[in-house]
């Protein structure tokens, strides 16, 4: 890697697209810089554009590095924030999977009449927003899933059970949360925002959120399921979240699964603190996304 992706911002717009949120929770307080809703255009608008969809607890942030290898190629590039992301634990305990959905695809729907075709990036939770608005909104497209979230291991169904019985009564219950100065942030002024995130959603559980991020998983891997060509990016230090998804999409889609497997990487591979991992996955979207 050899650019300072935090140079993007001279060319980044911060524009919250207020229409993008019609029909969905509106957040009663402001996000912090990093979860900015944030694009990169060009002069002369391309043909096609990128619409980026973060994840669970996530922020456009962490999407940095692959809006700017996208824009480097003559795309547009879009960034939304979703619903309850990115400002307190308050708000974020007032969304759902229909809010995020729905934020991901009135933006699509806006983005298809501007444009001749919109590819979608998701990563993670991302992952199974994106498989849902593409059928959605049905139209040939370039679809990639990094760090794919189609198979829910993170929780056993007894622990669902009890989630669910404590979800009406217990908003969130607190977790063990620490700083990893090992991950290469790419937004502005980073880390600077990591401990205020820290603090508000990555020390909790949050117990309706997880039962509704189940949902759209399945959701998700449903519409996944019929679809074939895309691109599953898999770092294969991801045992986590990605291993069994990536499991799960290959026994729905045999020989005509797509993937391209990064080794070692984490979870967060597009900031992550392997820089070949990250250069890898880099290359893995770029090579997608020049195909024809």
């Amino acid at each position: 890697m050899n650019k300072d992706y935090k140079d993007y911002y001279r060319l980044m717009a911060f524009d919250p697209h207020d229409e993008w949120y019609e029909g969905v929770y509106k957040d009663r307080a402001q996000c912090c810089e990093a979860a900015r809703a944030f694009e990169m255009t060009h002069a002369d608008r391309p043909r096609e554009c990128w619409l980026l969809i973060h994840g669970y607890r996530g922020y456009p942030g962490e999407l940095v590095r692959p809006a700017a290898e996208l824009f480097d190629l003559g795309y547009d590039v879009f960034v939304p924030r979703l619903p309850g992301h990115g400002t307190t634990a308050e708000d974020f305990i007032r969304t759902g999977a229909d809010d995020w959905t729905g934020c991901a695809e009135n933006a699509l729907r806006d983005l298809s009449r501007r444009y001749g075709t919109v590819h979608i990036l998701g990563h993670s939770m991302g992952t199974a927003i994106a498989a849902v608005i593409n059928a959605a909104v049905d139209a040939p497209r370039k679809v990639v899933y990094a760090c794919p979230c189609f198979k829910n291991d993170m929780l056993t169904k007894s622990e669902l059970r009890k989630l669910k019985i404590a979800a009406p009564f217990t908003p969130k219950i607190k977790c063990e949360w620490r700083s990893d100065p090992t991950f290469r942030m790419h937004y502005e002024n980073a880390p600077r925002d990591d401990e205020y995130l820290g603090r508000e959603y990555w020390s909790w559980y949050f117990t309706k959120q997880l039962l509704e991020l189940d949902r759209l998983t399945e959701q998700g891997a449903a519409a996944a399921a019929r679809e074939h060509g895309h691109l599953m990016i898999y770092p294969l230090g991801d045992e986590q979240i990605s291993a069994p998804s990536v499991r799960f999409m290959r026994e729905k889609l045999g020989d005509k699964a797509n993937t391209a497997e990064i080794s070692g990487g984490t979870h967060y591979v597009f900031y992550d603190p392997d820089p070949a991992a990250e250069d890898a996955a880099a290359e893995a979207l770029t090579n997608y996304a020049e195909t024809i």
